[in-house]
């Protein structure tokens, strides 16, 4: 019987059944818009707030009114039936900004939302997330339609691309992504040598200190997209800093070969969706006067190998490799013919899983 690659994209995208947009309660997640006219005119939302989540931020809110006299956000609730006591059950079905706290713009907005994470984190909050604080601030998008958004922009997306668009709501610390189920971007390359059966790919291994998957097999040079940076610029920069590969030969050879979405939901429950812009980098034989290999350059990567196709499949099969990584390869083996419709018995569904519709807005016009 042939081995499915299945189980290796399930890993990632392991949160495959959900509504779109999102349910209503009794969903355990409500889905957080820019304006009370987003989530009536049906749009995808910014994210999606598990319950904890909301009641934080319920109560950071009415703290904030306790202040300033206004909260943060509105919390839309439905009236249920009455329950044995006679008492209406109220549900939140939906969260949005304050409108006096939306005209402040996505600045406004921006130093809002991070004096509340920064303050839970300081409380101890949300250790798993917030554990992980980077300094490095992620674009979060409302739907292009929005009611919330400055319609003003002069902006065009098609030239500056991501971090730029005219429907960025507001920029947040990337550990506090998941904390609202935001969707967040990154690149990610395979570097490999040869063609065919002689192909060879270059795979590290993670540095045993890093804060995420420590230890773990990665894709030859991921990161994710700060904001305002686009995935090219991302993808040089992390080209050198993670596998010490110099500009003007990663812009003369690398290849944009699409994206891939998947939704990854977190041992502790918390929404990770996610768009990774995916490249290739064919690298010069060994014999060539050019040739180039990647070698670690920050303390990020311990080593790198290079792998045959046969050995790679092994890694993927092995459970050591980072899950969005193993997704990224079974992608890459796709692409380049070693996975097919005639030795993958659930081809199919490893495509749709592997680009998914994340009914979480995403960067338009």
């Amino acid at each position: 019987m042939i081995r499915s690659l299945l189980p290796v994209v399930e890993i990632a995208d392991n949160f495959p059944s959900y509504d779109l947009p999102p349910s209503p309660p009794p969903s355990p997640y409500v889905p957080f818009h820019l304006t009370l006219e987003d989530y009536q005119n049906n749009l995808f939302p910014l994210g999606l707030l598990r319950q904890d989540v909301l009641r934080e931020m319920k109560n950071t809110s009415d703290q904030y009114k306790d202040i300033h006299g206004e909260g943060i956000w509105e919390f839309q609730e439905n009236i249920g039936k009455p329950d044995e006591s006679g008492i209406f059950l109220h549900e939140i079905i939906c969260v949005y900004f304050n409108e006096n706290i939306l005209k402040k713009g996505k600045e406004g907005l921006s130093e809002i939302i991070a004096n509340v994470v920064k303050g839970w984190k300081d409380q101890g909050k949300f250790p798993g997330p917030l554990a992980g604080w980077r300094n490095e601030l992620y674009t979060i998008y409302a739907s292009p339609k929005s009611s919330g958004l400055n319609q003003n922009s002069k902006v065009n997306p098609i030239i500056l691309g991501p971090g730029t668009f005219k429907n960025v709501a507001f920029h947040l610390e990337r550990a506090a992504c998941a904390l609202f189920g935001l969707a967040t971007f990154g690149v990610h390359m395979t570097a490999y040598e040869g063609e065919g059966f002689d192909m060879k790919v270059w795979v590290p291994r993670r540095s045993k200190t890093k804060a995420t998957w420590p230890g773990r097999l990665d894709n030859t040079v991921a990161g994710g997209i700060t904001a305002g940076s686009t995935p090219i610029e991302t993808m040089v920069k992390e080209c050198d800093e993670e596998a010490n590969l110099p500009e003007d030969f990663v812009r003369k050879r690398l290849k944009n070969t699409g994206v891939c979405t998947y939704f990854y939901i977190t041992d502790e429950g918390f929404l990770q969706p996610e768009v990774e812009y995916i490249y290739d980098l064919p690298l010069p034989f060994s014999n060539s006067s050019e040739y180039i290999k990647p070698r670690p350059h920050d303390d990020e990567v311990e080593s790198f190998a290079l792998l045959t196709i046969p050995e790679l499949i092994d890694a993927l099969y092995s459970g050591d490799m980072k899950p969005n990584c193993g997704l990224v390869f079974v992608d890459f083996l796709i692409r380049h013919g070693f996975i097919t419709p005639e030795n993958e018995p659930n081809f199919l569904e490893i495509i749709w899983r592997m680009k998914r519709t994340l009914g979480i807005a995403m960067p338009g016009i």
